[in-house]
């Protein structure tokens, strides 16, 4: 049988703690947010949503189904978002169709949370390594013209 070897690297994966207004946990969730697919998954996770409709000329019953439909649709969206299975632990103690107290859908306020700590960290990132490749420079030799 041959040796299996591991290797261990670090990807920039952080943990967040979603929290209501009293400070308790609602979920938690990990990912990288400079990961350089997230991009590309979050702005396809937000052409999703754009793109939804919902028929509101069906009876009570057929609504309750377009509305568990679409809970089950989020939840895979987030899903998909931060690439494993995240939608339990983030919509177990809250609904992703809760209404919040501004009026937005619970699933919203994480969506562009998750927008926003994308942004910073990936901003705070780049500032680091243009530090780093800004301070390599001024320490190089320049080049002379003969």
């Amino acid at each position: 049988m041959a040796d299996v070897m591991k290797m261990k690297v670090e990807t920039g994966a952080v943990s967040v703690e979603v929290e209501d207004e009293r400070g308790q946990v609602l979920g938690r969730f990990d990912f990288n947010p400079a990961d350089s697919n997230i991009l590309k998954r979050y702005g396809a996770v937000v052409d999703f949503f754009n793109a939804v409709t919902l028929d509101e000329t069906g009876d009570e019953e057929q609504q309750l189904r377009q509305m568990e439909k679409l809970a089950d649709d989020i939840a895979g969206q987030f899903d998909y978002l931060l690439g494993y299975e995240v939608a339990e632990g983030l919509f177990g103690r809250c609904g992703p169709l809760t209404v919040t107290k501004n009026g937005d859908f619970y699933f919203e306020q994480v969506l562009e949370g998750v927008g926003r700590l994308i942004e910073q960290v990936t901003k705070k990132r780049l500032d680091k390594k243009l530090a780093r490749i800004q301070k390599a420079a001024a320490g190089a030799p320049s080049a002379s013209r003969g």
